[in-house]
C-alpha cells in the first residue's frame, strides 16, 4: 500500500476546505468534510431564522446560494487533488456524489435534530376539550357534568389561503413531550454532576439558604428528593399578552406552563436551557376555573407515570438509566394558582387556600384561633365536587368548602395545601407595598401646596372622591376613562373584546362580558397583571376620601433622595418623579428597591418630629413594614426570623387599622400572615417567587408574531426551548 500523498500547500491555502488525502483506495476524509459542511450550513440557517428573524423564504434563498458556493468549492477541490494523479484516482474523485445541502430551513433544523417534540392537538375554542382530526365533529359535544347541556362551540372555521378559502380546525393546543425533553436535558455534559450535589447536600440545622435545607424538600414520600437519581421540579403558570401589555390595541391572552428542576443550584434553575416549557395555552379567551382542567390534564398525564420511573438516556448513561420525577412546588400569582389548584378566588367567602377564615373575618389577627386546611380534606372535597352530576350540586359543594377539582390532584404524592406557594412578588411587593404607597399614603394624588408650618397637620391635600382618585392614580395613563373608551371602540374592529363595558368600583377598571362569564367563575376577578387587588362592588365604600400624607415639600425631599442617593450600579433606580404619571407603571423591582433602600433613608428624617404623635405613629408603622420586607425578601431564613416577621407584621396591621381606617384591608393582607409558616416550610421565599417566570413571559412576548396570535402559540414554545436552549 502506497503512502498517502498530501495536497500541495499552495493549493490548500487557496482552498482550505478541501484538505484531503489520496491513497490506493481513493479519497479519505471527503465524507467527514462533507458532513462538517452540511452541519455548518444547517446551523447557520437555523440561527439566522430563529435568532435573527430571517424569514423562511429568505433563508431558503440563502441556502440555495450556499449550496452553489459549496458545490463549486468541492469541485475546485477535486480538480486540485486530481492534478498529477492517476486516471483511477480521478475516476474515484469524480464519481463522488455532490454535497447536497437542505433547501428549506425546516429541513435544516430537522437534520440538526434539535427540534423539541411538540404535541399538537385540536381543542374546543370554548371549553378546550381535546379531539382527534379523524373524529372531529362540527360542534363540541362535551358536557361539563352528565346532566348539563353540550358545549356546542364550533370546531371548524374557514381561513383564507393562497389556494382559496379552506376549512380548518378552529383551535390547536401545543404542548411538549416531557420524556424527550428530559433526555435532552440530561444528555448535556456536566449536568448530572451538578444535579448530584442536591443528593449529597447536608441540610443546615439553623439557617435555611436553599430549598435543599427546608422541610419541604423532605416532604415527598420515601425521601424522594434526597434519593440519587430522582428529580424534583416546580410548576409555574401565568398568562401574558403576546401583543405586550398595552391597554389599547389588539388584546389576547396566552398561558405559559413552565417547569424548573429544583435539583439544580439557584443560579442554574431558571435558565431557559434548564426550563421545561410544558405548554402554551391557546390564545384568545383565557380558560376559566372549570375549563383550565382540560389544559393541564395532558401535562399531568405525562408526569403521573414518571413517579414510578422511566428509562432515560443520559450523558453518563447512554444506554439509559431509571429516573423518577415529581412536582413539588406549585407557583403562580393569586389568580393563576387558584385556578390551577381549584381554590376559590379572593372575593369568595372561602378566600384563603391555607386556612378556613371567612371573608367577613378578614381583620382577625389571632392566628392561633384559625382553623387550617389539610391536604387530605381538600382532596376529599375536590373529589366530591368532581363526582357531582349537576352544576347546582357542584355549586353547593363549592360554597361549603371553597374547593374544586384540579388535574394536579391526580398526582399521588402532592399535598394541595402544603405544596401550593403564595406568590411573593404579587402578594407582597406588588400587592402590600404598592397598596401602602398608592392607597394608604396617597402617592399619586395631587398634593396640596402648603406652607412648611402647616406640615405638622400631616393631612394636607384636598380630598378626592374615589372617581377622581381613579383618574389621578399613577397607572401611566393620562385619562384612564378615555383610554378604556378608546380601547373599547378600537377592539370592536377585531371582535375580540366584550360587547359592553362594566366599570368596577375599585382601584382598577376592567373589561367584562357578562354573557361570557361562567356562573362558577364570579369569585375570580381579572388579575390586572399585578395591579392593586380588585374587590366586589359591594365591598367598596365611596364615602372615604383619599388623601396624601406627604406635603409638596416632603415629596420634593423624597425626589431628591431618589435622584442623589448613591447606590450600587447593579441596582435599578426607581423613577425620580414618583407621584407623577409620566413614568408609567412601576415594576416589582422598583417597589422593592424603593421600600428597602430609598424610603428607609429619607422617611425617618421627614417623620422624626417630637411634637407630632401621628408622625411618630406613621414612622413606627413604616418601620414594621420595612422590617417584614427585609425578612420575607431575604435569601436566608431561620425559625426565629420567621417568628419575628409575624410579630412585626401583626403590629403593622394593628397600627394600620388606627392610622388608615379607610378603605380597609384586602385579602392580600391576610395571605401575608401565612408567610411565616411558608418560610419555616420552604425556606427563603424569594428563590421560589414569580420573578423567573415573569422574565420568561417577557421573552415570550418578544417573539415576532406579525400580529397573528396563532403564530405565537406555535412559535413561542419553539423559540424558547429550541433557539435559546438547544441552539445557544
Amino acid at each position: 500500500m502506497s503512502q498517502p500523498t498530501p495536497i500541495n500547500e499552495r493549493d490548500s491555502e487557496r482552498c482550505p476546505l478541501i484538505l484531503l488525502q489520496i491513497n490506493d483506495s481513493g479519497v479519505e476524509g471527503v465524507g467527514t468534510v462533507r458532513q462538517s459542511l452540511f452541519l455548518a450550513v444547517c446551523t447557520l440557517a437555523a440561527w439566522l431564522h430563529l435568532k435573527c428573524g430571517l424569514s423562511r423564504a429568505s433563508t431558503s434563498r440563502l441556502l440555495k446560494v450556499l449550496s452553489i458556493i459549496v458545490q463549486a468549492a468541492m469541485e475546485l477541490g477535486c480538480l486540485l487533488t486530481m492534478k498529477g494523479r492517476l486516471q483511477r484516482d480521478r475516476d474515484d474523485i469524480t464519481s463522488l456524489s455532490p454535497c447536497r445541502l437542505p433547501n428549506d430551513v425546516r429541513s435544516a433544523m430537522s437534520a440538526l435534530d434539535i427540534e423539541p417534540n411538540i404535541l399538537r392537538s385540536i381543542c374546543c375554542p370554548k371549553c378546550f376539550s381535546k379531539y382527534s382530526l379523524d373524529s372531529l365533529p362540527q360542534v363540541c359535544l362535551r358536557r361539563e357534568v352528565p346532566r348539563a347541556k353540550i358545549c356546542g362551540a364550533k370546531l371548524w372555521t374557514t381561513r383564507p389561503t393562497r389556494a382559496g378559502p379552506r376549512l380548518v380546525p378552529a383551535r390547536l393546543y401545543s404542548s411538549q413531550d416531557f420524556e424527550s425533553w428530559l433526555e435532552f436535558f440530561l444528555s448535556r455534559p456536566g449536568i448530572e454532576a451538578v444535579i448530584s450535589k442536591s443528593y449529597t447536600h447536608k441540610p443546615s440545622l439553623e439557617v435555611m439558604r436553599v430549598i435543599w435545607d427546608s422541610p419541604a424538600w423532605r416532604s415527598l414520600p420515601g425521601h424522594f428528593s434526597s434519593t440519587p437519581g430522582n428529580l424534583t421540579f416546580s410548576w409555574y403558570i401565568d398568562w401574558f399578552n403576546p401583543f405586550t401589555n398595552k391597554i389599547a390595541g389588539k388584546s389576547t391572552s396566552c398561558g405559559a406552563i413552565m417547569i424548573s428542576c429544583l435539583n439544580l443550584p439557584l443560579e442554574l434553575q431558571h435558565l431557559p436551557e434548564n426550563t421545561f416549557f410544558a405548554a402554551i395555552t391557546p390564545t384568545g379567551k383565557e380558560p376559566n376555573v372549570t375549563t383550565i382542567t382540560a389544559i393541564i390534564d395532558p401535562i399531568v398525564a405525562r408526569f403521573k407515570p414518571m413517579w414510578d420511573g422511566r428509562i432515560i438516556k443520559t450523558y453518563c448513561h447512554p444506554r439509559g438509566i431509571q429516573k423518577r420525577v415529581a412536582i413539588l412546588a406549585r407557583i403562580g400569582d393569586l389568580l393563576a394558582i387558584r385556578k390551577v389548584m381549584g381554590f376559590a378566588g379572593v372575593a369568595s367567602h372561602n378566600f384563603c387556600s391555607f386556612c378556613k377564615l371567612r371573608h367577613d373575618d378578614l381583620g382577625n389577627l389571632d392566628h392561633l384561633s384559625w382553623e387550617f386546611r389539610t391536604g387530605p380534606e381538600v382532596l376529599f372535597k375536590a373529589a366530591k365536587w368532581n363526582e357531582a352530576t349537576t352544576k347546582k350540586r357542584r355549586k353547593e359543594i363549592f360554597k361549603d368548602g371553597g374547593v374544586r377539582w384540579s388535574a394536579l390532584h391526580e398526582l399521588p404524592y402532592g399535598d394541595p395545601v402544603r405544596h401550593t406557594m403564595l406568590g411573593l412578588m404579587h402578594n407582597w411587593i406588588e400587592g402590600l407595598l404598592q397598596f401602602q404607597a398608592r392607597i394608604r399614603w396617597g402617592i399619586g394624588v395631587v398634593s396640596s401646596k402648603v406652607d412648611e408650618d402647616d406640615k405638622l397637620d400631616n393631612v394636607t391635600t384636598n380630598p378626592h372622591p374615589l372617581d377622581s382618585v381613579l383618574d389621578n392614580l399613577d397607572f401611566g395613563l393620562d385619562t384612564l376613562e378615555g383610554e378604556v373608551e378608546d380601547l373599547y371602540q378600537e377592539s370592536q374592529q377585531y371582535a375580540d373584546t366584550p360587547s359592553q363595558l362594566s366599570r368596577m368600583r375599585s382601584e382598577t377598571l376592567i373589561l367584562e362580558n357578562p354573557n361570557d362569564s361562567d356562573p362558577e367563575d364570579i369569585d375570580f376577578q381579572p388579575d390586572s397583571d399585578s395591579e392593586l387587588d380588585s374587590e366586589d362592588d359591594n365591598e367598596v365604600d365611596d364615602s372615604w376620601k383619599l388623601t396624601c400624607v406627604f406635603t409638596t415639600a416632603e415629596l420634593s425631599v423624597i425626589h431628591a433622595c431618589l435622584s442623589d442617593a448613591i447606590i450600587p450600579s447593579w441596582v435599578e433606580r426607581p423613577p425620580r418623579n414618583l407621584e407623577e404619571k409620566s413614568h408609567g407603571k412601576l415594576k416589582a423591582d422598583h417597589w422593592f428597591v424603593l421600600f428597602s433602600i430609598f424610603l428607609p433613608l429619607i422617611l425617618p428624617e421627614i417623620w422624626q418630629i417630637p411634637s407630632n404623635n401621628r408622625c411618630r405613629s406613621l414612622l413606627d408603622n413604616f418601620y414594621h413594614l420595612v422590617t417584614c420586607t427585609n425578612i420575607v425578601c431575604a435569601y436566608s431564613v431561620t425559625s426565629d426570623s420567621a417568628d419575628a416577621y409575624l410579630d412585626h407584621y401583626i403590629k403593622y396591621r394593628r397600627s394600620s387599622h388606627i392610622l388608615f381606617p379607610k378603605p380597609g384591608e384586602r385579602p392580600n393582607h391576610h395571605y401575608a400572615m401565612h408567610n411565616s409558616d411558608l418560610m419555616k416550610f420552604w425556606g427563603p421565599l424569594m428563590p421560589l417567587s414569580e420573578f423567573a417566570g415573569e422574565r420568561h413571559n417577557g421573552n415570550l412576548q418578544k417573539v415576532e408574531t406579525n400580529s397573528h396570535s396563532c403564530k405565537c402559540v406555535t412559535q413561542s414554545l419553539f423559540l424558547c426551548d429550541l433557539t435559546i436552549a438547544r441552539g445557544a
